[in-house]
């Protein structure tokens, strides 16, 4: 199929760098129509020419369009446009983002690294940042403010920041009375329960978090495991499980790294919307747990469902657990219109459960804007760690053969490697080998509830790989042991 003759005035971009207005002004013909689906995009050096910008600007614009699901690349065959179904009532995202500069790119401590879980806390920088906030908070802040009754879902001061942080940051405007501010997100995902109705259906991806559906379960909801592939979870199958409740990650899939696709998002959204419609029974509501979003390590950030969502449906949670600590147990979330009523009218008598000493010193940091330069600087960091340990492993025997997939979404990524048959016997194999030198990793199908939905047709064996506990000065160490460990276990 023929492609479209693309003209766009970078003159008038304002204030956006030159490949996010192309990206942006792209993007919107795409859903307009203007680019049908199926159309071949010109070449990026024709386009580049054409407009008058670098190849690296083209490049780019392509790449976020592709890391969104609005473009497919095609090896050797150029860029084409996807179909994207956008059902009646879903608003195509719209949003305005603070830009990011394009050109970023139990054995304790006997073990060399761990891999199978998160770092408890961020870096020494975070711990003095919050050590530093309690310290001017405790001395500066009126005590009547500091030991004062507060409104059950949080500080008044702290929700208009974390307001005020995701219209910069998620380019989302949110009234500062649908914020509910508790301690970890596991006292949110409890909330929800409760708010949805107990005794109802929940959906969650699989492979997936296992402390979601567990809280879920355990407040009294039934668990639909829907399976998740390359483009996210599998909303067509959603119709089976009954649920009115669907519990997503669609920035970055835990533990998968995919980024949920447009495509998926918009018949996400139908799914939701459509149970505002009369006569579709009772009301549907989409969780976005927008989990390590501020830890994109290319491009600009993959907008939030939340933008897009015109039916009141969608239920925005995040948390400070990657960027600061989990110990601080600091999450929040955003509810819809008619749940934030709802939640007045039957939870409002809960108390909030993180004290006023910790929201006021949170609200510090997103005021003076040191909690964004810590992140950015954080964000720098582990990206140079992860490059490291993908150096590494190419200048090794590994070369070739193991894959970093999903690398840039956040602070892990999934490693496929070569090992005896491939499948969950192998995956766990090679985690013994490794574990006895000190190198614990976290097999794929571990996540899974239905260990197929972890596996792929290419026999590869995949471990969910949380680098940001590694220590730079280990990763030769470690990458010895890796490729150790595929040797023990024999290469398919």
């Amino acid at each position: 199929m023929g492609g479209p003759m693309l003209s766009y005035d970078m003159s008038q971009r304002g204030s956006l760098s030159r490949y996010e207005y192309l990206y942006r002004r792209m993007r919107d013909d795409i859903l307009s129509g203007a680019i049908a689906a199926g159309d071949r995009l010109p070449s990026k050096r024709g386009l580049a020419d054409a407009l008058g910008v670098s190849l690296v600007t083209v490049e780019n614009a392509y790449a976020q369009l592709v890391a969104e699901g609005y473009v497919t690349a095609l090896e050797r065959r150029g860029y084409y446009a996807n179909e994207l179904p956008v059902p009646h009532g879903v608003r195509p995202c719209v949003a305005t983002f603070v830009s990011p500069d394009p050109t970023d790119d139990g054995e304790g401590p006997r073990l060399l690294a761990d891999f199978s879980s998160p770092a408890t806390l961020a870096d020494s920088s975070a711990a003095n940042l919050w050590e530093r906030a309690l310290r001017q908070t405790l001395s500066q802040e009126p005590r009547e403010e500091l030991f004062a009754a507060q409104p059950p879902q949080g500080t008044l001061r702290l929700r208009r920041a974390i307001a005020r942080y995701l219209r910069g940051s998620r380019g989302v405007d949110v009234d500062p009375s649908r914020i509910v501010v508790a301690a970890g997100a596991q006292a949110i995902y409890a909330m929800i329960a409760r708010l949805v109705g107990l005794g109802g259906t929940v959906a969650v991806e699989d492979p997936g978090y296992p402390r979601v559906w567990q809280t879920y379960a355990a407040c009294g909801l039934h668990v639909a495991f829907v399976p998740t592939d390359r483009e996210g979870m599998r909303v067509g199958e959603l119709s089976r499980t009954g649920s009115t409740l669907v519990h997503v990650m669609p920035s970055h899939q835990f533990p998968t790294g995919c980024v949920t696709s447009a495509s998926r998002r918009y018949r996400l959204l139908g799914w939701a919307a459509e149970g505002r419609e009369v006569g579709k029974g009772p009301a549907r509501y989409v969780v976005e747990d927008d989990y390590d979003c501020e830890f994109r390590m290319s491009g600009r950030p993959i907008p939030p469902l939340l933008a897009s969502d015109s039916s009141d449906s969608v239920i925005y949670v995040n948390t400070f657990s990657k960027s600061l600590s989990s110990a601080l147990r600091l999450a929040y979330m955003v509810l819809p219109v008619g749940l934030a009523q709802a939640w007045e009218r039957d939870l409002s008598f809960l108390s909030c459960t993180v004290s006023v000493v910790d929201q006021v010193a949170l609200a510090r940091l997103l005021e003076s804007g040191d909690y964004e330069r810590h992140v950015s600087r954080y964000r720098s960091q582990q990206r140079a760690v992860r490059d490291g340990l993908v150096r590494a492993m190419g200048e090794s025997s590994l070369a070739g053969i193991a894959h970093a997939e999903e690398r840039d979404s956040g602070l892990h990524f999934v490693l496929a490697l070569p090992a005896g048959d491939g499948g969950p016997d192998a995956e766990r194999a090679v985690a013994r080998a490794a574990l006895g030198r000190g190198v614990r990793l976290a097999p794929l199908c571990g996540y899974a509830h239905d260990r197929r939905n972890a596996s792929r047709s290419d026999g590869l064996c995949r471990f969910v790989m949380q680098y940001d506990g590694l220590k730079a000065d280990r990763i030769p160490q470690v990458v010895e042991v890796l490729a150790w460990a595929v040797r023990s276990v024999g290469a398919g």
